[in-house]
């Protein structure tokens, strides 16, 4: 059923891939099986779906969550004409042809970001969706934590003012023998980029949608180690970058920063972000946040010879706790069940693609890149 043809009592939507966001998105997709969807007045019922590859990986999830329906066949639940919802939570190299055939299907779409591994993949997703009238979603679920969506209403609310700077901290260690995440993050062939495409996707992302349009990139970008191990010993090369670091400048005339690393002892919450305003400064992660205002400025003279704390000034501000998957799937299926479209869609998800392209050249050129080099503003 199509974005005009909208009047749903019961979504059925067929989650891909058993990895850490498939689980994330099941969990979230089991609430809302048991609570359903409101939309016009009505509820409407969520029957989640589940495929993947490795069978015992698919009934363990199955039983976790309570999902009834499963298979190993991508095929079959892609044709299934009662799966309306097709979300799509593979690695990044699978994403573009299931996407594509769920389109073609008509289907409405839901996929973890990147949206795909290249721009012109993403290009010819999104004028495919459009074409067909189908919902399109990407997941970026940091505009759902809490602490970046009281940040979104203080900024709207004018509480910070002109806007100077904005940056972003995000790391932690991964040692060598990779234990704390999946492998194929580091394999070109699967994941496409590395840290830029994995991270910087969602920093950008958040970002734009915090302070406005980014117009251009200045990036570098570095391998800690250029053989990794799998977690049974075998050695394997890294072919992706897990450090970067991007100067970025918005619309608006702000300048920011982000540095991202897989191989940091970090000591702050991860992510980190912070933004200077004219009237007032936001420091915050997905679940705390602090605000100083102007008049509550602690003045620094800065000494080689003193600590330069600066734990005055600042107030925290109470946040309401949300999971961000569930907040932004629910969003997504309401907009389906309505027949009104919801963001961040596809058209943010190519965007954002426009921007890891324009960093990866940046990083190769070592230059500064204006988005207008890749199509279109930010």
């Amino acid at each position: 059923m199509s974005q005009r043809d909208h009047g749903y009592d019961q979504l059925t939507v067929a989650v891909l891939g058993t990895g850490r966001q498939g689980n994330a998105h099941l969990a979230a997709l089991a609430r809302l099986r048991d609570e359903g969807v409101q939309a016009d007045g009505h509820t409407v019922r969520v029957e989640p779906v589940l495929y993947g590859r490795d069978p015992k990986k698919v009934a363990e999830l199955a039983e976790r969550y309570g999902i009834h329906r499963t298979s190993t066949d991508l095929e079959e639940i892609l044709d299934a004409p009662d799966v309306a919802v097709i979300d799509n939570c593979l690695v990044n190299s699978m994403h573009y042809t299931p996407l594509m055939r769920a389109i073609e299907q008509g289907k409405h779409v839901l996929s973890e970001k990147p949206l795909t591994t290249n721009l012109a993949d993403g290009e010819r997703l999104l004028a495919a969706a459009r074409a067909a009238c189908v919902h399109h979603g990407i997941i970026q679920h940091m505009r759902f934590t809490p602490g970046p969506v009281r940040a979104k209403e203080l900024i709207e609310a004018g509480q910070l003012g002109r806007i100077f700077s904005a940056n972003a901290l995000f790391g932690y260690m991964v040692p060598q023998t990779i234990t704390n995440r999946p492998t194929w993050f580091y394999k070109r062939e699967l994941a496409g980029g590395g840290i830029v495409e994995d991270v910087m996707t969602h920093l950008f992302d958040l970002l734009r949608f915090l302070i406005g349009p980014i117009t251009s990139v200045y990036a570098a970008t570095g391998i800690a180690w250029k053989e990794r191990r799998e977690p049974t010993g075998a050695i394997f090369p890294v072919t992706v970058e897990d450090i970067a670091s991007v100067v970025i400048k918005f619309a608006n005339g702000a300048t920011g920063h982000c540095f991202t690393s897989w191989a940091r002892r970090r000591h702050e919450e991860v992510p980190q972000f912070q933004i200077d305003g004219e009237d007032a400064s936001l420091l915050f992660g997905f679940n705390q946040l602090m605000v100083q205002r102007q008049e509550e400025n602690r003045s620094v003279q800065p000494s080689a010879n003193l600590a330069q704390t600066d734990p005055e000034g600042w107030q925290v501000v109470e946040l309401q706790s949300q999971d961000p998957f569930l907040a932004q799937i629910r969003r997504f299926l309401t907009g389906i069940a309505e027949g009104h479209p919801s963001k961040p869609d596809w058209e943010d998800g190519v965007t954002n693609l426009r921007l890891v392209t324009a960093t990866y050249r940046s990083a190769a050129e070592g230059r500064e890149v204006p988005l207008s080099e890749m199509g279109e503003k930010g």
